[in-house]
């Protein structure tokens, strides 16, 4: 069954906390990973539709509010849809370097395209550098799941990189046309995720990391 798929782009940030707002934001929000949108009936949804939300997220790249401006016209499904975007990861916007909490407009496209699910598992690096080191290491035959438990900066390095069964479509485009691409036991060049860099390998059809 196909499902929804967002494409977004920024309209308009409008300020962040009180305190901050005479100052300019060094890095903005960046879109990591959506969350699947709730099916809407295709009649309430014309091809140049858009969806407009109002999002505050905090400094952990949360969505700690989401309200529709321009919704498809069904109250109900409106409601899901912004249970949804809370579930949005973020990279959060920062002033001299520190994760500040900002509110933003972003325009949502909708399509309808069939989920590509695949086992993968991760290496989020904090920077180029090391996750250069770490693909070094790769390919002189290291063990990608010991390398996550060492290199990973997130709770994934608790699972051995592992992150199970994933739609590539939730990723932005430039992650998700590579991964659509990936053979199994295969792993990406480091890519730019948010502020960081990550490292994906797609495993065997089956819910282990092996």
């Amino acid at each position: 069954m196909k499902k929804l798929i967002v494409y977004c782009c920024l309209v308009f940030i409008f300020g962040c906390t009180a305190n901050q707002t005479s100052q300019k934001h060094s890095n903005l929000p960046i879109l990591l990973e959506h969350s699947e949108l709730p099916q809407i009936p295709r009649k309430l949804v014309n091809p140049d539709f858009r969806l407009v939300v109002k999002m505050l997220v905090d400094e952990k790249g949360k969505v700690a509010r989401a309200a529709l401006i321009n919704g498809s016209g069904d109250s109900y499904w409106d409601s899901l849809a912004c249970l949804s975007i809370k579930k949005w990861k973020y990279e959060p916007a920062s002033i001299d370097n520190q994760p500040v909490n900002i509110w933003l407009i972003q325009k949502i496209k909708l399509q309808y395209e069939e989920p590509h699910y695949i086992i993968l598992s991760h290496i989020l690096c904090d920077s180029y550098d090391t996750a250069l080191a770490v693909l070094s290491k790769l390919n002189k035959g290291g063990d990608f799941g010991e390398l996550a438990q060492k290199y990973s900066c997130d709770s994934s390095e608790l699972t051995n990189g592992f992150l199970g069964k994933k739609d590539v479509l939730l990723y932005p485009q430039s992650i998700n046309r590579i991964l659509k691409r990936l053979a199994v036991d295969e792993y990406t060049q480091p890519l730019k995720y948010g502020n960081r860099y990550v490292i994906f390998k797609r495993n065997k059809n089956s819910l282990n990391n092996s």
